[in-house]
């Protein structure tokens, strides 16, 4: 009988020692941050100082959404446009926006205002995956699978095949050059107003073949900024990557110990905010690094995980608007109810 008695005791003394009664310092409830709950799936958004207002594609629900920021966030507008929108643009004046679809091979023009749909495109691209105005009448248009990217003129709808290789495109309008950043290196092509020619200063390659996240150019700094990863478990993607846009060279990394999602710059080219893939022991930081140092600023708490395309600055750099994906938000059987996100607001550091 003792030795029951012994052998139970043990027991539960040896199931005590591997109890772990620790429990966080902080805790962050869903009311800590400036949220507008929207619980869609986005795949791009831009911002609009003229407007003050944020416009998301919502790719599952083949809409487009118009966000107010002057005050509360608040859903200002909303209208439906084709299959799958992927990737949005707006003009020099911010008066249009340009929505290429990944579900139809369709470009539409909107009013920025009142979303009202101006215009419509049918062009050859499939599976869509980005778009960037050369200029207010003309368009430049890439696809995940077709060899080549073409140009679209807004005005007599005449669609002209370039001879530009697909993938994440960024515009430097003044000087009307086009940076694309391919799986394994960025090009770069000049435009004379009817046919981009790849330039002659050439990146070098990454050293691997990547996934495109989020391409951003800064006139100020003429430095064109790279998020991507890769699948090949042998490498570790865990930076952003940036080039000299004049000759191509590249600017240096920013230790991110992750691969990055979405980037944002301010004007000036100093400010650089990055939103990682990986989260730390207490959430996701979007992490912001001084430009000519290369090292780190501040760290800014997300309310959830991060999407590429998914940060964006505000013009007097008071704000960050971040998608986030809040955990608990996908425990359901709707189909499109998948990785749904919100939007947040995030004042920053000056």
């Amino acid at each position: 009988m003792k030795n029951i008695v012994l052998i139970i005791l043990l027991t539960i003394f040896s199931c005590s020692l591997y109890q772990d009664d620790d429990e966080p310092d902080i805790f962050f409830q869903f009311s800590d941050f400036e949220i507008l709950e929207l619980g869609k799936s986005f795949s791009d958004m831009i911002i609009s100082d003229v407007q003050s207002a944020i416009y998301l594609s919502d790719y599952n629900n083949n809409s487009l959404l118009k966000i107010n920021t002057q005050n509360s966030l608040l859903v200002e507008q909303h209208t439906f446009v084709g299959s799958h929108p992927i990737a949005l643009d707006i003009n020099s004046d911010e008066s249009i926006i340009a929505i290429a679809h990944e579900g139809e091979s369709s470009i539409l023009i909107l009013n920025s205002q009142d979303l009202e749909i101006l215009n419509s495109f049918s062009v050859s691209l499939m599976n869509m995956n980005d778009l960037a105005f050369i200029n207010d009448t003309t368009l430049i248009i890439s696809s995940k699978t077709d060899p080549s990217c073409i140009t679209l003129n807004l005005i007599s709808g005449e669609e002209t095949t370039q001879s530009v290789l697909n993938g994440e495109l960024a515009m430097d309008r003044e000087g009307q050059i086009l940076y694309v950043a391919t799986s394994s290196s960025l090009k770069k092509y000049n435009w004379d107003g009817l046919r981009l020619n790849q330039d002659p200063n050439i990146s070098d390659p990454y050293g691997f073949v990547g996934d495109i996240h989020h391409i951003v150019y800064n006139v100020q700094k003429n430095i064109v900024f790279i998020c991507l990863s890769t699948e090949d478990n042998s490498l570790k993607v865990e930076h952003l990557y940036s080039y000299h846009g004049d000759d191509m060279t590249f600017a240096g990394k920013y230790q991110i110990q992750s691969p990055g999602l979405s980037a944002a710059i301010s004007q000036n080219g100093e400010r650089v905010f990055v939103a990682p893939t990986d989260a730390d022991e207490v959430g996701v930081f979007v992490i912001e690094f001084s430009q000519n140092t290369k090292l780190e600023k501040n760290y800014y708490l997300s309310a959830g995980n991060l999407t590429a395309r998914g940060i964006a600055l505000d013009s007097d750099e008071e704000n960050l608007y971040l998608l986030v994906n809040i955990p608990g938000d996908d425990d359901s059987f709707e189909p499109y109810n998948d990785h749904s996100y919100d939007l947040q607001r995030i004042q920053i550091n000056n």
